[in-house]
């Protein structure tokens, strides 16, 4: 199950800017990353603005309140919007563009945000997380073993075949 990790949460409503604020990854780290995106055909650009997540995370929350198809559909959205098309998923309007198209009440969706319906969830996750050690992401836990950061296919399956006793097809 993914669980969300706000890695920045004390990020300005507004966002920053990567460059300026030094958070742009290094020019061998954005070269391998949109390597990646194009080798499994995924449109990739990294933005000069990092937006604050907690208004997107908690309305995948929603989504996931719905079942996992909605919050598999609504998490891949907002991932695609940001990573795919350059959108400010900090922004309230593109939110509430990507909750309609997924099905997402724009009411029920203002009001969680409004009223802090999925706060104390996001804190325990993100309480969760730093306990097992998870300080950036992506990262994974897999039978006990915490895997961070961006890992080839094979590292993860290395992972998993060790997992479950090498018994992987």
């Amino acid at each position: 199950m993914p669980v969300p990790f706000e890695l920045r949460p004390d990020m300005p409503e507004e966002g920053l800017s990567a460059e300026a604020n030094g958070l742009r990854h290094s020019e061998h780290v954005e070269q391998h990353l949109l390597a990646d995106a194009r080798e499994v055909g995924h449109p990739m650009v990294l933005p000069d603005h990092v937006p604050k997540t907690h208004l997107a995370m908690a309305m995948a929350e929603l989504a996931r309140d719905k079942g996992t198809d909605s919050y598999d559909a609504v998490h891949h959205a907002i991932f695609s919007a940001y990573y795919g098309e350059g959108r400010d998923i900090g922004s309230k309007a593109v939110l509430l563009e990507i909750a309609a198209a997924h099905g997402l009440d724009a009411r029920e969706v203002s009001t969680a945000w409004d009223t802090g319906t999925y706060d104390e969830r996001l804190h325990v996750f993100a309480q969760l997380a730093l306990s097992l050690g998870v300080s950036t992401t992506p990262s994974a836990l897999l039978c006990n073993k915490l895997v961070v950061g961006m890992r080839p296919y094979g590292v993860l399956r290395e992972a998993m075949k060790d997992c479950v006793g090498g018994n992987t097809s």
